[in-house]
């Protein structure tokens, strides 16, 4: 149970539902699998099928959440393909050409024949509650994905007052500075991978990756008005990742220091090392969210609700 991104949103009151009224209201809300007629399905799985069947996994101040999606899968050539046979027969039989509303109705009745023979897909996508600090992190690097997860929490419970995280300055600020200056606060360290953009509203471009020397690259693009987007970034030697200026952080890896961890803590019974695992990727990524917001200037609390 190891994120691989983060989507960080803060709870703008406390965390309005007890864990009883959280189990209650995902077990509503539980997956089923999709019907002939269904072009996808939501629903809450067990977050720890190694641990126990409960759809929320608790563990200390932390609560682990896993959304299923299933949804067919019918490829738009298929139903192009289908469309136009039908519409072929109908013409030559009536000697007229089919208009675009018919041919609308046409497609549907297609997609309603063909649904039932389609193949299913399935992914999950898993988040969990920092109930100390009042954070829900999502794991997906998809802003349309983490709207899903989120929109059927607030489905399932009725509530859900988040927000993205805020900050009190630009990200963006931030990271060109630091590699004009070739300079990273510490614990953190710039990596070799970065995005630029233009302010001039051209949505100009520029990747670099690989590059031994950032600020060899692009501080020229910075000097003219270009501000660095995305970072790669390593943090306390143990986790490594890509952070953008709306603090979208992915292509999560742990290194060597939380490898080795990782490893002394598998006892080799499944429950357990799920268990360290979890315990372990908490811990770490709340410490790491912390050094990241002071480094960029702290966040901006003014909309969110003290107890």
């Amino acid at each position: 149970m190891l994120f691989k991104n983060a989507l960080i949103y803060r709870f703008t009151k406390p965390v309005p539902w007890p864990l009883e009224d959280l189990e209650t209201g995902l077990s509503e809300h539980a997956f089923t699998p999709c019907q002939a007629n269904d072009t996808y399905r939501l629903g809450w799985v067990p977050a720890a099928p190694l641990v126990s069947d409960a759809l929320v996994y608790q563990q200390g101040r932390y609560l682990l959440l896993t959304l299923k999606r299933e949804e067919k899968i019918l490829p738009a050539s298929v139903i192009k393909e289908e469309v136009e046979e039908r519409a072929q027969e109908i013409e030559e039989r009536e000697q007229r050409k089919l208009r675009k509303k018919e041919k609308n109705e046409l497609k549907e009745q297609v997609i309603t024949v063909l649904l039932p023979q389609a193949f299913k897909r399935s992914r999950l996508m898993s988040a969990y509650i920092d109930l100390d600090k009042g954070l829900l992190v999502v794991d997906t690097s998809s802003g349309t994905r983490a709207d899903e997860f989120t929109s059927f929490l607030r489905q399932s419970m009725g509530t859900l007052p988040i927000r993205f995280v805020a900050l009190n300055e630009a990200p963006a600020v931030h990271f060109s500075d630091w590699v004009q200056k070739d300079s990273t606060p510490t614990p953190f360290v710039s990596g070799d991978n970065c995005e630029l953009r233009s302010g001039d509203g051209s949505d100009t471009v520029i990747r670099c990756k690989g590059t031994e020397s950032l600020t060899d690259a692009i501080s020229t693009h910075i000097e003219n008005g270009m501000q660095v987007t995305q970072l790669s970034l390593e943090w306390d030697e143990k986790l490594s990742f890509a952070v953008g200026d709306d603090l979208k952080i992915k292509r999560i890896k742990f290194m060597d220091t939380l490898q080795e961890q990782l490893k002394d803590g598998d006892t080799g019974e499944a429950a357990e090392r799920f268990a360290a695992d979890f315990s372990l990727m908490t811990l770490e990524f709340s410490r790491m969210t912390d050094d990241l917001i002071k480094v960029l200037g702290g966040e901006d609390l003014s909309a969110v609700i003290q107890e």
